[in-house]
């Protein structure tokens, strides 16, 4: 019995890794999402001894680190210890799950009630860690599901925590299920009630999708962006620091001309809207406000709003380095100026104030943020509430987040009900519509392919998120207070009464 034992249980965790290494991070498929916490639940179920919850932090950890090596903005040691502390959050959902749901046990069964513990937990702590972490929601569980857009427009009502509760649910009823032997008259109610909130959501999905309007009878704008040269930010701040402001000027002042004379191709290829990547422009103060004058001139003389993301330096000086972002309109002033507000204590930035600027245009409403903005849905929420039209994201990646954090930004636009311009350097460029639809898409420098000239529809769909925010994971941190507070009550009533609660039987 204790080798069957042994052997069940360590084939459970050894399944779980296997699949763990795809559910978030460098490789993510969204089955996998689904499928890896019901061996991790089953695992925690039928172990008899305490001993496993370290085996399974062991094997949760080691999974867990090796898609996110080099994805993190830690590296060496220190992604391995950041790690240990994101594996301790990542296994609340089932450290919970396996201290209340025991308690609910009648007659040694596991009731329906049961299978809400997992889920409301995981939303519940998403609820809390997207908005008070310093990198966002990244790596929350709704992203591995970015290649299923029948499953990705329940966010346009319930953001993404919606979309975690759903994935997460599927798992703990797999599991009552087993903790039922699947015996079809003990889980009917249960797994049709499971299969009818997943088919009303994937018919939401679907309807909306065949409903929303061809993309090339839309009125549109022509936008051009595009990305000229892979800018380094560590190799330019050592030339600064080591060889001086001349050497520093050097490298930087020829990429600033080549994008202002890119620009005037843009203009005359039709371009109403132009946006650079994010530190297209990396200089000192007064080299940056010179690309501004001319970029505003520009703007002015061609009729077109031009976005410039810029990075000041100010040697010298105690004053932050400013990561920005520039929009000049057509009549040569500055529409939106935003300063951005998301990794600044990784990136040594100035942070903003996460105040999102909107103005309208003849083109729709048009709104600006900066690449690791996207990470924080509560604060990028703005865009829908003053219902923008286009939104552009500069953005600077590298190659372990490529192209996972360019397709996370897509939510934001499904959310919110907007187009997305996300022009990247070193990474996946893409615009797409309110409803997550690809109207192009590029990769590297211009000469190979990330020169973007696209029609962008300038009205985008009206969302529910935006007026409702995260209900869905205050609903579930509520309902997991509630379940707690009922499973401890059960459990004192039942230790007053003196009734023994039944072993769990190992299938």
């Amino acid at each position: 019995m204790k080798q069957k034992l042994f052997s069940t249980t360590t084939l459970l965790l050894l399944v779980f890794g296997l699949l763990n290494l795809f559910v978030s991070g460098r490789w993510t498929l969204a089955v996998a999402a689904w499928i890896a916490p019901v061996f991790a639940l089953r695992y925690l179920y039928v172990h008899p001894q305490r001993r496993k919850f370290f085996f399974y932090f062991l094997v949760f950890w080691i999974t867990l680190s090796i898609p996110w090596y080099g994805a993190t903005p830690f590296f060496g040691p220190a992604h391995f210890i950041f790690m240990i502390i994101t594996a301790l959050i990542g296994s609340v959902p089932l450290f919970a799950d396996r201290w209340l749901a025991p308690k609910l046990r009648r007659n040694g069964r596991l009731p329906f009630l049961a299978t809400l513990i997992y889920p409301a937990a995981g939303t519940a702590l998403e609820l809390f860690t997207s908005s008070g972490s310093p990198l966002g929601n990244f790596g929350a569980t709704g992203y591995s599901q970015y290649g299923i857009p029948v499953l990705t427009q329940i966010t346009a009502v319930t953001g993404m925590l919606g979309l975690t509760f759903l994935v997460s649910w599927f798992p703990a009823i797999v599991n009552w299920a087993w903790e039922n032997n699947f015996v079809w008259q003990r889980v009917r109610a249960g797994v049709v009630a499971f299969g009818v909130t997943l088919l009303v959501l994937v018919g939401y999905g679907t309807i909306r999708l065949a409903t929303a309007p061809a993309i090339d009878v839309q009125e549109s704008v022509t936008v051009a962006s595009f990305t000229l040269v892979e800018n380094h930010v560590g190799e330019l701040n050592s030339l600064l620091a080591e060889e001086g402001l001349t050497a520093f000027q050097a490298e930087t002042q020829p990429v600033h001309a080549q994008y202002l004379a890119k620009t005037e191709e843009a203009i005359a290829a039709g371009a109403k809207m132009i946006l650079w990547p994010e530190l297209a422009i990396i200089g000192v103060e007064e080299d940056v406000q010179a690309v501004l004058t001319q970029g505003q001139a520009m703007a002015q003389e061609a009729d077109v709003y031009l976005a410039m993301p810029v990075m000041i330096h100010f040697p010298n000086s105690d004053r932050l380095v400013e990561n920005k972002l520039f929009v000049a309109g057509p009549d040569g002033r500055f529409v939106i100026e935003h300063t951005k507000y998301g990794g600044n204590l990784v990136e040594g930035t100035l942070a903003g104030s996460g105040e999102i600027q909107a103005v309208e245009t003849a083109y729709g409403t048009l709104a600006g943020i900066i690449c690791w903005d996207t990470n924080f849905p509560n604060t990028v929420r703005q865009v829908g509430q003053q219902q923008a039209d286009i939104l552009l994201s500069p953005s600077k990646e590298w190659d372990a987040i490529n192209p996972m954090h360019a397709e996370m930004a897509v939510f934001r636009a499904i959310e919110n009900g907007t187009a997305l311009i996300r022009q990247t350097d070193e990474g996946l460029s893409i615009v797409v519509d309110g409803y997550g639809r690809t109207l192009a898409r590029g990769e590297g420098l211009a000469a190979d392919g990330n020169d973007l000239l696209v029609e962008v529809p300038t009205s985008s769909p009206t969302t529910i998120y935006p007026v409702i925010g995260d209900v869905v994971g205050i609903a579930a941190a509520v309902g997991l207070v509630v379940l707690a507070i009922y499973a401890l009550f059960i459990a004192r009533r039942r230790q007053q009464q003196d009734v023994p609660e039944t072993a769990v039987a190992i299938p």
